[in-house]
């Protein structure tokens, strides 16, 4: 079977090239996120002409003091794939309503090109994000996906209504909350991700990062009571479309 971590930092490894290459020899592909537009262009450079890697084009929350709006327009229009963007509306995280108004920048101008890809971060901020990814039109016009998605119950309803995919991880799949809201999921919307590495400058390897997606798919599988191999391999040849 062909795996898709739908959520990796391929900028935060030491050397991301042979990293993409062990991955592209064991099957697996790459949606690999960055925290900031220096990161995507790192990415770029480190993946070049490797058609297995998708490089998302990211402005993190938690880096938003350093938020490039120019720089990050500037490469919009050479990808399809955004990532790592969002809210953290957590109380260690400052900053929200800047948060807010780049979040709504880049929302707009996924919304404006149309047909992007984007990865989205959300702590204690599921309805914001819902709303603005609802009054500009994104959610319509662009593919968004839920990164470990930590919302309410009613977020995710709304969150399904309105046509949102959901990328799930290890860890998330071992919380009391997550295992029962994704079995509201449609089977169709459901991705694997490992968030890994989980710092700048930590160890992760091509083993661990199929390792951790193979727990995944189990503990999906066990909490669905179904087999979705078949399933996540087709849903991500169908975000690649």
């Amino acid at each position: 079977m062909m795996l898709a971590d739908a959520h990796i930092h391929l900028d935060f490894l030491a050397d991301p090239t042979a990293f993409a290459r062990e991955a592209q020899d064991r099957g697996l592909s790459l949606l690999a996120n960055s925290v900031t537009p220096q990161g995507f262009e790192r990415t770029l450079d480190a993946t070049h002409g490797m058609s297995h890697v998708c490089a998302g084009l990211g402005q993190h929350p938690w880096w938003i003091e350093q938020a490039d709006l120019k720089r990050f327009d500037s490469l919009l229009p050479h990808t399809r794939w955004i990532g790592e963007v969002g809210l953290d509306f957590s109380p260690k995280r400052p900053h929200h309503e800047r948060q807010a108004e780049v979040f709504d920048h880049i929302v707009g101008q996924c919304a404006r090109e149309g047909n992007k890809v984007l990865s989205i971060h959300s702590v204690r901020a599921a309805d914001a994000v819902l709303d603005t990814l609802e009054k500009t039109g994104c959610a319509q016009a662009c593919t968004c996906i839920f990164h470990w998605f930590s919302g309410s119950t009613d977020a995710l309803w709304r969150a399904i209504r309105m046509g949102c995919w959901f990328s799930v991880n290890e860890m998330q799949a071992n919380t009391r909350r997550a295992k029962e809201q994704l079995k509201l999921v449609p089977k169709e919307r459901l991705l694997l991700e490992t968030d890994l590495p989980p710092a700048e400058d930590a160890t992760t390897t091509v083993a661990d990062v199929l390792a951790s997606l193979e727990r995944t798919r189990t503990l999906l599988e066990t909490i669905r009571n179904e087999q979705l191999s078949d399933q996540l391999q087709a849903n991500w040849f169908r975000l690649c479309m």
